[in-house]
């Protein structure tokens, strides 16, 4: 699909401007006929620099639009006039576009549900399921509410993530950049003055000048080009998706990080299974769409067959044994759901647990990461003081004992 900007009219003869999504120029036309509008001009916008990360929809986004249409759904507002609504309050030109798209479609006679499935870089298959349970039961307005619920407990997980690394991360940078600059600038020239003595250096201070010597030389930097390069010809013979892969069942045997990333993804995976099924959604499709809110692949794949094995008869406990990165505390939570007939809320306690636990441990874990940097890079610095200092004791020794 390309994205056009327009000029057209509305029944009253305003003038209106905006961009739009469509296949083609007549499609585009077409669909500001559906908005009631006279094109005058449509013309396909060229995208010199295309930057995905300013013109995607974020998840808060997400969350305030089914907020807002949840809250005039349940006023009583028609589908169609609510979404024209949203779409209004829209602070993205790029979300506005996308709903009024909807809008019409809606108003086409389609269902909100295959409307939102057109556009399913903003609405995943998740989010459209989840209007579509809503539609079934005749709870839209509900569905729409428990939907922002998940989707804002979602930003504010990752949000969280965000702002408790970026202070780590920027004084971890910060400290490599004073090590760079001390290698490169600093220590040659004081080691120079020791280069004229005949006597041996000490072991950290030959360590350190052979550090320095690679940092400033062009062949470092040119193995470094090298493996890049390496890099990008393994991606392409083996593709991307499989070196993730490989790396994210790796980091799975990581006793620490397979924690952090077990409970993020499956606080994901047992909520939304949770809204599925109380949405009245087959458990066979809950598991499938569940699946794809993993972000981990080697585990993505692993429940992905779950829903195979359910459909052979199985259970989804034992399903679950036969994954060993699932934690037992989740399998037994499950088998008792499954036992008792309240899946649905055991796999939102599960859900309410595992993101209770990945937050604490997120605390801990910055808490410590923190101070680690600072002392990471006062070693350092206290090592390369010692590989200076170290020579000139031994000059002074020997000048005493001359």
């Amino acid at each position: 699909m390309a994205n056009f900007s327009y000029d057209a009219l509305d029944n009253s003869g305003e003038s209106e401007s905006g961009y739009l999504i469509a296949d083609s120029v007549e499609e585009a036309k077409n669909e500001l006929k559906n908005r009631k509008l006279i094109p005058l001009k449509v013309k396909e916008t060229k995208k010199f620099f295309h930057l995905p990360f300013f013109n995607s929809i974020s998840l808060s986004q997400l969350s305030l639009f089914s907020r807002q249409l949840s809250t005039l759904i349940n006023s009583g507002m028609p589908i169609d006039q609510s979404l024209d609504s949203v779409a209004l309050q829209t602070g993205s030109a790029n979300f506005s576009n996308v709903i009024k798209q909807v809008s019409s479609k809606v108003k086409s006679g389609f269902k909100l549900s295959e409307s939102l499935s057109e556009h399913p870089k903003v609405f995943d298959n998740l989010f459209c399921s989840l209007v579509k349970a809503g539609e079934t039961s005749g709870e839209l307005g509900y569905i729409l509410n428990k939907t922002s619920d998940f989707l804002e407990g979602r930003a504010k997980m990752s949000q969280e993530i965000l702002g408790a690394l970026t202070y780590p991360i920027i004084l971890f940078l910060v400290s490599i950049g004073v090590i760079g600059l001390l290698m490169v600038f600093v220590v040659p020239g004081v080691v120079s003055q020791f280069s004229g003595l005949n006597q041996e250096l000490p072991l950290i201070t030959k360590i350190f000048i052979a550090l320095s010597n690679a940092l400033s030389s062009y062949i470092f930097y040119s193995f470094l080009v090298l493996i890049g390069f390496g890099l990008v010809i393994l991606s392409r013979i083996y593709g991307l998706k499989k070196i993730k892969r490989s790396s994210d069942k790796f980091f799975l045997k990581i006793p620490i990080i397979k924690n952090f990333l077990l409970d993020a993804d499956l606080s994901r995976y047992t909520s939304s299974l949770s809204m599925l099924r109380s949405g009245g959604v087959s458990i066979i499709n809950a598991l499938e769409i569940s699946a794809e809110t993993i972000s981990n692949l080697y585990l993505k794949d692993q429940l992905k067959k779950i829903s195979d094995k359910v459909k052979e008869g199985e259970s989804i406990t034992s399903s679950l044994t036969s994954i060993p990165e699932i934690p037992p505390m989740v399998i037994h939570m499950v088998d008792n759901g499954e036992k008792s007939g309240k899946l649905e809320e055991m796999l939102e306690k599960v859900s309410e647990y595992l993101e209770s636990r990945f937050e604490s441990s997120t605390k801990i874990a910055m808490n410590m990461l923190e101070p680690m940097v600072v002392i990471f890079l006062g070693l350092f610095v206290a090592l390369i003081v010692l590989a200076i200092l170290l020579p000139l004791v031994q000059l002074n020794t020997l000048s005493s004992s001359l």
